[in-house]
């Protein structure tokens, strides 16, 4: 992970949480805790539990579709943090969209549509 995506996840994730000098242990707790978290799990199994996680976002009424839309978009800052917005990052984010029910694909894939019957 690059310096600058790495600076873009800590910047969404403290602007989620409203980081403030009473909660600032907590924001570096959080931060910590996911890496170790994230970096425990099997490369093979990290897609699965994003899309998991994205799932279950979904499932909470609480999260509007506003929410849902802004954290599609913070995902996509993240993604292009460091300049690059390449295919893999595209599917994943297409994949995340998905999973919360918003319908938004940025994959180059030509889609053609049947014309007539």
């Amino acid at each position: 992970m690059s310096k600058k995506t790495y600076n873009e996840i800590e910047s969404k994730i403290a602007s989620w949480i409203n980081v403030n000098p009473s909660n600032i242990v907590k924001f570096t707790n959080l931060i910590n805790d996911t890496i170790i978290w994230y970096d425990s799990i099997k490369t093979s199994e990290k897609l699965n539990y994003v899309l998991k996680i994205a799932k279950s976002i979904n499932t909470k009424e609480i999260i509007t579709l506003e929410k849902k839309k802004s954290f599609l978009s913070d995902i996509r800052d993240i993604a292009v943090a460091d300049g690059v917005f390449n295919s893999e990052e595209k599917n994943l984010h297409d994949r995340i969209a998905k999973e919360l029910g918003i319908n938004i694909m940025t994959t180059d894939k030509v889609i053609r549509k049947k014309i007539g019957y």
